[in-house]
């Protein structure tokens, strides 16, 4: 969806629908009228970005049903290659502070996730846990530009080595 990379490069405050619009090819007006707001826009995006989520989780489940979750965290590093879902995310996040749709919508998305993994898995509320900080990992390295071709753990290192060399 054309809007979550707009969303994710300026921000829901600073976007604009025009840009949505010239983006995908259509009219402001248009825009307007498929969705009736900005907010409204933001939701769908955020709705876009929850199904994308719990397709790739799915289809990670369903190819590698001995170890579901390597399969999900290596889908996940590659969905999140081309920085949109990150920066929707983050963009999101920061909108969460001060508008509570939009929170209520991050926490459902957050949710709709691990009742996925929930019923895809055998992990616990533990391994739940370690498998969302995981994830919030690699948005937030991703978010800075660390290479994550190697996994989180090699960036970590990566990062580390960094900080003695500099």
């Amino acid at each position: 969806m054309a809007g979550m990379r707009v969303f994710a490069d300026h921000g829901f405050m600073t976007a604009s629908i025009q840009q949505v619009a010239d983006e995908i090819g259509v009219s402001q007006p248009y825009v307007f009228r498929l969705f009736g707001s900005k907010h409204a826009f933001f939701l769908a995006c955020l709705d876009e970005m929850e199904r994308q989520m719990l397709d790739l989780i799915r289809q990670a489940a369903a190819a590698s049903p001995d170890d579901p979750l390597s399969a999900m965290r290596a889908g996940f590093r590659e969905m999140l290659g081309d920085g949109v879902i990150t920066g929707l995310w983050l963009q999101a996040c920061a909108a969460a502070r001060r508008d509570e749709t939009v929170a209520a919508r991050c926490r459902a998305v957050i949710s709709a996730i691990l009742e996925e993994l929930t019923q895809l898995t055998d992990v616990g509320t533990d391994g739940l846990a370690r498998h969302l900080a995981d994830g919030v990992l690699v948005v937030m390295l991703q978010a800075v530009g660390v290479d994550l071709t190697g996994g989180s753990l090699a960036a970590i290192d990566s990062l580390r080595a960094e900080k003695t060399t500099s």
